[in-house]
C-alpha cells in the first residue's frame, strides 16, 4: 500500500548517506596521507617479520632495491616510507642481508667489539693507531674471506695465529684478543659443521650455502628470524631433492611468507580504516546534526521534500561512475564546507538552529559561573544590539535524546560503509521505484 513511499524514503536516506560517505572517504584519505598510516603499518609488519629487530629493518629499507621505492628525497634524506613493497624485492633484499650477515655484519662485529673499543684507545699515539688499524683491517678481511669460502680447520688455525701475532705486536689489545679468540673459534666451528652437513646431504650450491651461513649469523640479531629462515631453507632444500632449483624454491618460500604477512596486514588495516571511518562519520553527523531518524521522519511526512530529493538522487544514479572521486578537497575545512553546501543544495533537513531568547537581564555566556549568567551564544542583531542565542533543536527529554543519539550513530555507521556501496544500492533502489511506478 505504501511501497512507493517507503522506497522514496529509503532512496532519500541512501542518497544522504552517499553524500556523507564521500566526505568521510576524503577526510580519511587526508588523514592517511598526513600520518602515512599505510607506510608505517608496512614498516611495523616487516619489523615483526624480522623478529622485532630495528637494525635489520633499517638494513632492509636501506637496501637499494627498497630505497628506490621511497617517494621523495631531500638532501639525501628519505622523507616518506613506501606504502607498498613487492614480494620479490623483499626476498632479494633479505637474501643479500643474510649473505652479508654470514661473512661480515653481525658475528664478526659482535666477536670483536671489545677489540675495536680498545683499538680506539690507541688514538693518543696517531702513528701506532694507524698501523694497528691497518693490521686489524687485514685480519678482518682474512676472516671474511674464510667465511665466504670453503672453510677448513687449517684456514681457521692460520687466522687464529694471525690474531695471536697481532696481540703480541700490540700488547694493549691482548686482553680483548684473548676474549675474542674462543668466540671466533666457536663461531667458525659452527660454520664448519654446517658445511659438512650440507656436503653430506649433497647441497653444494654456493649461494645457498652463504645464505645458510648468514642465517646462523642472525642468531644474535634476531633468533625469531633465524628460526623462520632455517625452516624456509629446509623446505627449499627438500624441493631441490625433487629436482627443483634450490635458490628459486627458497625465494618462492620467502615471497609466500611475505605475502601471508601482507594479507594479515591488509585485514588489520581494513578493520582499523573501518573504525576510523565510523569515528569520522559520527563526528560529521554530530557537527552538522545529520540525524537519520529525523531525516526519515521528515521525508515520510513531507512529500514535496521527498520528491525534490528523489529528483536529485535519480540524476546521481544515472552518472557513469560513483561520484566518490569527484570534488576531492585538500583539507578538512574544505571537505566539511563542501558537505554542508551539498546537503543545503539538496534540501536535506540538517544542522543546528540557533534562536534568540530573553535572558531576563542576565549575562549571556558559554560557561555560566554564577546566577547572574545564563548559557547561550553571544551575538548581535543588525543594529548592533547584543543578543543571546541558544540551540533550539536540542532534544528536551530522554526519548528525544535517545532518538537523537541513535540517529547520529546510524548516520556515522552509514557514512563508514563507503560511497561505492551506497552508489550501487542507490541505483538498485531507483530502478525498483521505477518498476513499482510502472506497475501502478
Amino acid at each position: 500500500m505504501y511501497l512507493q513511499e517507503i522506497l522514496e524514503v529509503a532512496i532519500g536516506l541512501i542518497f544522504m548517506w552517499l553524500v556523507m560517505s564521500i566526505a568521510d572517504m576524503q577526510l580519511q584519505d587526508w588523514l592517511a596521507s598526513i600520518f602515512n598510516w599505510r607506510a608505517k603499518a608496512l614498516e611495523r609488519t616487516i619489523r615483526e617479520m624480522l623478529g622485532s629487530s630495528q637494525t635489520l629493518t633499517e638494513q632492509i629499507y636501506n637496501h637499494p632495491l627498497v630505497a628506490s621505492l621511497y617517494r621523495s628525497h631531500q638532501r639525501g634524506r628519505r622523507i616518506r616510507l613506501p606504502s607498498y613493497l613487492p614480494p620479490d624485492k623483499f626476498a632479494m633484499a633479505l637474501f643479500d642481508l643474510a649473505m652479508s650477515a654470514g661473512t661480515e655484519a653481525f658475528p664478526l662485529k659482535r666477536i670483536f667489539k671489545d677489540v675495536h673499543a680498545q683499538l680506539d684507545q690507541l688514538q693518543s699515539d696517531p702513528e701506532k693507531f694507524k698501523l694497528a688499524q691497518q693490521d686489524w683491517v687485514a685480519i678482518l678481511g682474512a676472516a671474511r674471506q674464510i667465511a665466504s669460502s670453503q672453510i677448513t680447520q687449517a684456514a681457521l688455525d692460520s687466522l687464529k695465529l694471525q690474531i695471536h701475532t697481532y696481540a703480541e705486536k700490540y700488547p694493549e689489545l691482548q686482553q680483548a684478543v684473548d676474549l675474542a679468540i674462543p668466540q671466533l673459534d666457536s663461531y667458525f666451528q659452527t660454520l664448519i659443521a654446517d658445511q659438512r652437513a650440507a656436503e653430506a646431504s649433497g647441497q653444494t650450491n654456493q649461494t645457498l650455502r652463504l645464505i645458510r651461513l648468514g642465517v646462523l649469523a642472525l642468531q644474535d640479531a634476531s633468533p625469531e628470524l633465524k628460526t623462520t629462515l632455517t625452516t624456509l631453507l629446509q623446505n627449499a632444500e627438500a624441493a631441490a631433492e625433487r629436482g627443483e632449483q634450490a635458490i628459486v624454491a627458497a625465494r618462492t618460500n620467502i615471497e609466500t611468507w611475505f605475502n601471508n604477512a601482507m594479507e594479515r596486514l591488509s585485514g588489520a588495516y581494513k578493520r582499523r580504516a573501518q573504525l576510523v571511518a565510523f569515528i569520522i562519520g559520527v563526528l560529521l553527523a554530530l557537527l552538522l546534526n545529520v540525524d537519520s531518524i529525523y531525516m526519515a521522519t521528515s521525508l515520510w511526512r513531507e512529500p514535496t521534500l521527498r520528491q525534490a530529493i528523489i529528483a536529485q538522487a535519480e540524476a546521481y544514479s544515472v552518472a557513469p561512475s560513483a561520484p566518490a572521486a569527484e570534488g576531492e578537497t585538500s583539507n578538512p575545512r574544505e571537505t566539511i564546507a563542501s558537505l554542508q553546501e551539498q546537503l543545503s543544495i539538496l534540501s536535506f533537513p540538517f544542522g543546528w538552529r540557533t534562536d534568540p531568547f530573553d535572558t531576563g537581564g542576565r549575562q549571556c555566556t558559554l560557561l555560566p559561573l554564577n546566577e547572574n549568567q545564563v548559557f547561550g551564544f553571544p551575538s548581535q542583531d543588525a543594529g548592533g544590539a547584543p543578543l543571546c542565542k541558544r540551540i533550539s533543536n536540542f532534544p528536551i527529554d530522554l526519548p528525544g535524546w535517545a532518538s537523537k543519539i541513535l540517529g547520529i550513530l546510524i548516520s556515522g555507521a552509514a557514512a563508514a560503509q563507503g560511497a561505492p556501496f551506497w552508489f550501487d544500492l542507490l541505483r538498485k533502489m531507483v530502478q525498483a521505484r521505477e518498476m513499482v511506478t510502472k506497475k501502478e
